[in-house]
């Protein structure tokens, strides 16, 4: 209760960090720039997890997490995986720079931008830098030592985004969410290496704990790969099929519900999946019990936002934000559906605690293909409005597979699974509420 304390209070003061700082910049910048900040943060994104093999999940998983020879060689594994992402990037570049010399690009979308192969390489160095972090950081993590996370955490965001907000007053340019970001990892970066941690790790390579690595981590690899897939790939896919416009109105509904989305991941990933992981190794009898003990208040909260989204969409939009953003308000209402996908994200975290994150790929795997072969061809018959709905539906494709492993593993609860779900018909009404209020008071 402690850490989920310190994690939810930390995460939401960031994402209303993150509001703020959103609304200062969409009234500095232009949408257009917010549409190729998405682009370069999908592909960002994607380099990062398509070389990932579950490193900080492993150190928290692994029995051999108290051994300075095992810590060290994921480290040096680390620092490798974030000097090739960069390389990678660097080559990425390259193909989009030739892709716009020779018109393999629609002219009229993102990936036709001419600043997109500069700004690529140059935001990848944050993964570069943050790959130099030590492996404290995860230790704290399997240690429910939340505190210290969140404040560093805190401290680096709010440095990067005034750095933001002054570049982007002066400046008015996309550099501004470029230098934001660098910014925010290498203070994250120094705060930890220099000021937190009295034991660095150094390079080391260990056959076996190189052998427990890749063992566990060839289905975080899938599952990674599909999971970019599957939580970027609206943006992907819309990138070349939408203006810069269109995509950077998108990215703002997304942004909203993205920022609930984090809320509620970190608190499965910082607090749910170390308890479980402990209760797997320890007291497997127990694990039942423990999953439902996170899983109906983390029911209660998503469902009750999916309601409140569902009715205050538009009007959330047209309050916060001018009228460029207005169609920004019926995709909140639409992607606030996919908030009520979140309470099953819980039993991914169970099959990793469990050892078997193969169970959680397959799943990714059924909603990523769901998306990938029917929104282009919503787009085609029925425009953004039709793709915007297969990207909510995506999120519930793999529910039937999701409850046959549940039944498997002794998972599945039907009183439990249906006792919360009437709390969806309190956000409806705190959302008629919210609107009415909102129509007399403005």
């Amino acid at each position: 209760m402690h850490a989920g304390a310190w994690t939810f209070g930390g995460h939401f003061l960031s994402q209303g960090i993150r509001l703020v700082s959103n609304l200062v910049m969409t009234r500095l910048l232009v949408p257009e720039m917010f549409g190729l900040m998405a682009i370069v943060n999908v592909l960002l994104m994607g380099l990062v997890l398509l070389t990932d093999l579950g490193l900080r999940q492993n150190i928290i998983q692994s029995k051999r997490a108290d051994e300075d020879i095992f810590l060290n060689t994921v480290w040096t594994f680390q620092v490798l995986r974030g000097l090739f992402i960069w390389v990678i990037s660097v080559l990425v570049s390259i193909g989009i720079y030739f892709a716009q010399t020779f018109h393999l690009v629609a002219a009229s979308t993102v990936y036709a931008e001419p600043l997109l192969p500069i700004i690529i390489p140059v935001a990848t160095l944050a993964v570069v830098i943050s790959a130099f972090e030590p492996t404290w950081t995860s230790l704290a993590s399997r240690n429910l030592n939340q505190a210290k996370l969140v404040k560093i955490e805190l401290i680096s965001q709010v440095l990067g985004i005034l750095l933001m907000v002054l570049i982007a007053f002066y400046n008015k340019s996309i550099w501004a969410l470029v230098a934001g970001a660098l910014t925010t990892s290498l203070v994250h970066a120094v705060i930890v290496n220099f000021l937190v941690v009295e034991k660095r790790n150094h390079f080391h390579i260990d056959k076996e704990a190189l052998s427990e690595i890749f063992h566990f981590g060839k289905w975080v690899f899938l599952s990674s790969i599909v999971g970019f897939l599957i939580n970027n790939g609206d943006r992907l896919l819309l990138g070349g099929l939408i203006s810069t416009t269109e995509l950077g109105v998108f990215s703002i509904a997304v942004f909203i519900v993205g920022a609930i989305s984090m809320v509620v991941s970190r608190l499965l990933s910082n607090v749910a999946y170390p308890a479980l992981s402990e209760t797997a190794r320890n007291k497997p009898e127990d694990l039942n019990r423990v999953y439902y003990r996170f899983r109906i208040p983390f029911d209660a909260v998503v469902l009750f936002l999916a309601g409140f989204f569902l009715l205050t969409g538009q009007t959330i939009i047209d309050f916060l934000y001018d009228s460029r953003y207005s169609e920004a308000g019926w995709m909140l209402s639409l992607l606030g559906l996919s908030l009520v996908s979140l309470r099953y994200n819980l039993t991914d975290q169970c099959f990793l605690a469990l050892g078997k994150p193969k169970l959680m790929t397959y799943l990714i795997v059924i909603r990523t293909t769901f998306m990938f072969v029917l929104l282009p061809i919503a787009f085609r018959y029925y425009g953004l409005h039709g793709a915007v709905w297969v990207i909510v539906l995506s999120n519930f494709s793999s529910f039937p597979l999701a409850i046959y492993y549940k039944k498997m593993h002794h998972l599945w609860d039907v009183k439990k699974e249906l006792i919360t779900l009437p709390i969806i018909f309190a956000g409806l009404l705190c959302g008629l509420i919210f609107n009415k209020l909102v129509s007399l008071l403005f």
